[in-house]
């Protein structure tokens, strides 16, 4: 379960206790706001610029306009947003709005409830409201200051999206076994049968592919297709499918991955180099940014649900493939599983290097046996995600 910032505002006009009564002392004696920041109403939806923002606020910012993420700071506090995004990141945790950030005349503006919990978090000494044409901030007395504190909530976002990532594709073959099998194929072939799956099983979840054609696709670019499918209460799932390889061509056999800068072991680290072996071919080179990758990995949160899916998945397949072994659940630093702010996993289906293996690997009733494991996985995770979030 994600863990989210909940703003003080539900709804228009619904504040906390506090915030009430602040309102109602500004109301009837006519004080004025400490800080106050004008809200912009864009397309029937309240946004506040961030040039407004962050000099009300006299906050360092920091964007690149390449990727079209951005950074906040105020003395230990600190948001990561990106343009498109309804999902931020503030202080490692995770806030979700109900529309994206966005590109408006030259400017970027800012969800007014991202904004306004970001204000929450850059100053605890202050209490936030949003009016009809502005967000303010009233300083709290300090007996108000002693005994106020962030409340961290667990997020109630059932899963109402998944995508399916067939690993590869147009320029990257990805990996190439004997006879001219290409992983770039089979990804593709099996992603499909799991989405029909998907589809039969659920008419309420939408289910969404990276990829339903032989092109290229960078690995950023598709964890991006995932994240902006965030919204308020909606959750997702991100299946990255691959076949391996390996130098023996006696080793066979299918394992899952989830996204960790610890690899589990010397082999987990060399599968993991060998499928980021792509970004050689990508256009752009990935953003040098430690500190915003480490806080899009929102690691105590995300790894344990990605953990959990991984091993749901890899039990699904071990249930319906007899012909190899289980290779079990592995963690490494994948780039594609990067940034993706839900659970998020990467289901090596077998070797194409194992002669017997890859034969089966290109066999359509081989394939419905994958197909079935790994959506068997899926549905027993979401299944027990959401019997979770309802306690």
């Amino acid at each position: 379960m994600l863990k989210i910032i909940q703003p003080i505002v539900s709804g228009k006009r619904s504040f906390s206790l506090t915030a009430f009564i602040v309102a109602a002392v500004l109301i009837l004696t006519g004080a004025s706001a400490d800080k106050a920041i004008p809200l912009t109403v864009i397309d029937g939806r309240k946004y506040i610029s961030l040039n407004d923002f962050t000099k009300a606020l006299d906050l360092e910012n920091s964007f690149d306009h390449i990727y079209q993420k951005g950074r906040l700071y105020y003395k230990k506090h600190y948001m990561v947003y990106k343009s498109g995004y309804a999902v931020a990141v503030i202080d490692n945790s995770l806030f979700t709005s109900s529309y994206e950030v966005k590109r408006h005349r030259g400017g970027i503006y800012l969800p007014a409830d991202m904004a306004l919990a970001a204000s929450e978090a850059f100053y605890p000494g202050f209490t936030s409201l949003l009016e009809d044409k502005r967000l303010i901030l009233v300083q709290k007395k300090q007996e108000e200051r002693k005994a106020d504190h962030v409340q961290i909530y667990t997020t109630k976002g059932r899963i109402g999206f998944i995508i399916i990532d067939p690993g590869h594709g147009g320029r990257d073959p990805g990996a190439v076994g004997k006879g001219g099998v290409r992983e770039k194929d089979i990804t593709l072939q099996v992603s499909l049968k799991i989405e029909a799956l998907l589809k039969k099983k659920y008419g309420n979840i939408k289910i969404m592919m990276t990829r339903r054609t032989d092109r290229f696709i960078e690995l950023a670019q598709r964890a991006e297709i995932a994240n902006r499918e965030i919204k308020k209460d909606v959750n997702g799932l991100f299946i990255s499918v691959h076949v391996n390889a390996s130098i023996s061509p006696k080793i066979s056999g299918f394992e899952t991955y989830y996204l960790s800068q610890n690899p589990t072991n010397e082999e987990a680290r060399k599968t993991a180099a060998l499928e980021n072996n792509v970004i050689i071919l990508e256009n752009n080179a990935p953003a040098d940014d430690v500190e915003y990758m480490e806080a899009l990995m929102i690691t105590s949160q995300i790894q344990k649900e990605s953990s959990m899916l991984a091993d749901f998945v890899q039990r699904g397949m071990d249930n319906k493939i007899s012909e190899f072994r289980s290779r079990g659940v592995h963690r490494a630093d994948f780039y594609v599983l990067r940034g993706a702010l839900m659970p998020a996993v990467l289901a090596e289906i077998g070797f194409i290097t194992h002669k017997k293996e890859a034969a089966s690997l290109r066999k359509n009733s081989y394939q419905d046996k994958v197909a079935a494991g790994v959506c068997s996985g899926i549905i027993k995770f979401i299944d027990h995600y959401n019997k979770m979030i309802e306690q």
